[in-house]
């Protein structure tokens, strides 16, 4: 867009400097100088964009390490399926001291608070930082939810989950989705098969509040009439704001018959299940979608069985029309089978592709590693299998950077944190952190010039571009002096631009890179202070760059 507007803007002014009727040089418009610096800007942006990603890839590859090494041993080959450990305690039982006090006139359309800690399998699932579903934690690294919360956007690299809260309101802890597995036979126009998996790049703390839900054992389900329970942070009423506060209710389990009659042709009763009042007022609502329907298993010490997934409704709570759940027990082998997968059987997916370092050209690929995927159907030798493997893992590595699309406010200062000082004592004795470590300095030193600028002033100004009209070139390029701030601090570097539209448009990506180069060497001179608190230094440094440039002027 920039680029279209530089094309309809003035380029020269009309006070160029002469000598004997011939021009020496030429001074670009203000117009063009603004344009410029807002490109500059965006370019400013971007980098401090890359500078914090780079540096939050490292910190999840940290932090993958450090949960792989503190596993019940040592540390997990990746070929092994994936085990959950035991550390988590049983599934479906609450923490002590908590109570599910919902009583059936509490409701999440309208209703009552959720007590903290009720729900430990409880998540959230946000695209790009946004809350949009809810999910069910079903073991140490998977989430279960609906597939339909996935429809045209099944990037991994743009979802977070938010894991449930302690019974004492501790901060509910946000892990990055590694993959997403929907149903292969979902069908979104009917929400037939409605349901997905979601791997955690890091398996869920043991020590934390969060507790994964039982599945059922078999294909029996309790009896129409069952009391089971719903909870979310949907919306309170049908197309209204969604709760701050987890929400819960009491619903009946109706039988297929009444389901059908109440629903018509679109309930389709060997993978949906429908629960609620025919009397309406008590349902699960937008915002739901991926949530538990959950039903207490009798006992010693009661547990809850994940028995249903929020699906679809038609309204939220309105008579004659119950909520729709996906039927978990139909689909346990298929469930069984993609947490036990061995990680040759799948894809890599973008994460691990961007967090892994392709060998180098001289070395042998290794057929066993994170690209056996694609050597699997192949009929060549196992050293050209390799070759081929490797080359399918930096093809779709590629496809994985330029479809990777980050929300800046995901980006701006929530991504860029300091590890935490209590992990190095954890370091000791485990294998391949120490490089990572050190790959973390480098990264942050690297980069500590433009991340430690607050972004109220990340923002570059072109305050002058003189031309040399005596220095063309076979590129149709000329010399020039360019003076530029970034903030208080201000540069002169020398470049090539152009006088025409397209040759300024060619010229332009160059001329941003060589002012961040320039930037950042004044900043890497200056750590003593915050460049940006350097008012008076960068007015001196401002005037004499100015003389400098005086001196370029016939």
């Amino acid at each position: 867009m920039l680029l279209t507007m530089l094309l309809l803007l003035l380029l020269l002014s009309p006070d160029s400097q002469t000598a004997h009727g011939h021009p020496l040089y030429m001074r670009l418009s203000p117009s063009t100088l603004q344009v410029l610096s807002a490109q500059g800007t965006q370019a400013l942006q971007a980098a401090q964009r890359r500078a914090q990603w780079a540096i939050k890839r490292v910190l999840m590859e940290i932090q993958h390490r450090l949960h792989e090494c503190q596993g019940p041993g040592r540390h997990r080959p990746q070929a092994t399926p994936l085990q959950d450990p035991p550390e988590l305690g049983p599934c479906g039982e609450r923490h002590q001291g908590v109570a599910n006090v919902t009583r059936a006139h509490s409701r999440i359309v309208g209703g009552n608070t959720a007590p903290s800690g009720a729900w430990p399998w409880l998540v959230r699932l946000q695209l790009g930082g946004q809350p949009l579903c809810g999910g069910v934690l079903v073991a140490t690294s998977w989430v279960l939810t609906a597939a339909h919360c996935f429809s045209g956007a099944s990037n991994e690299l743009l979802w977070t989950v938010t894991l449930a809260e302690g019974p004492q309101g501790e901060q509910a802890e946000e892990v990055q989705v590694n993959r997403i597995l929907p149903h292969p036979k979902f069908d979104p126009q009917t929400f037939h098969n409605d349901l997905a998996l979601v791997q955690l790049w890091t398996p869920v703390s043991p020590g934390g509040p969060a507790r994964p839900i039982c599945l059922p054992q078999g294909s029996r389900e309790p009896p129409a009439g069952t009391p089971c329970a719903i909870a979310g942070w949907g919306a309170l009423f049908e197309d209204g704001p969604e709760s701050e506060a987890v929400r819960e209710a009491r619903v009946p389990l109706l039988s297929a018959d009444t389901c059908q009659k109440a629903l018509g042709p679109g309930l389709r009763p060997s993978t949906m299940l429908c629960a609620g009042y025919l009397a309406g007022g008590i349902d699960s609502c937008q915002g739901d979608s991926g949530g538990p329907l959950t039903c207490s298993e009798p006992g010693p010490r009661p547990r809850e069985v994940l028995f249903g997934v929020t699906s679809w409704g038609d309204g939220c709570g309105e008579p004659g029309k119950p909520g729709v759940y996906t039927r978990v027990a139909v689909f346990k082998d298929w469930l069984q089978e993609q947490k036990r997968a061995a990680p040759s059987t799948r894809e890599p997916s973008c994460r691990e592709l961007l967090t892994w370092e392709p060998p180098e050209e001289e070395r042998v690929p290794d057929a066993a590693g994170l690209c056996a995927f694609y050597a699997r159907l192949c009929p060549g030798s196992e050293l050209s299998c390799a070759h081929l493997a490797l080359q399918q893992c930096l093809q779709r590595r590629r496809r994985c950077v330029t479809t990777k699309s980050f929300p800046g406010s995901r980006v701006a200062g929530t991504w860029f944190q300091k590890p935490k000082p209590e992990r190095r004592a954890e370091t000791k004795g485990c294998p391949g952190l120490e490089p990572l470590q050190q790959k973390l300095a480098a990264i942050q030193r690297a980069h500590a010039w433009i991340l430690q600028i607050p972004a109220e002033h990340l923002a570059m100004n072109f305050h002058e571009v003189l031309a040399d009209l005596g220095s063309k070139a076979l590129t149709g390029l000329f010399r020039a002096w360019v003076r530029a701030s970034l903030g208080d601090q201000r540069v002169v570097f020398s470049g090539l631009v152009g006088l025409e539209p397209s040759t300024l448009a060619r010229s332009t990506p160059r001329l941003l890179v060589q002012a961040l180069k320039a930037f950042r060497s004044v900043f890497q001179t200056e750590e003593s202070q915050e460049p940006w608190m350097r008012v008076g230094q960068g007015q001196r440094l401002g005037k004499e760059h100015h003389r400098q440039l005086q001196h370029l002027v016939p």
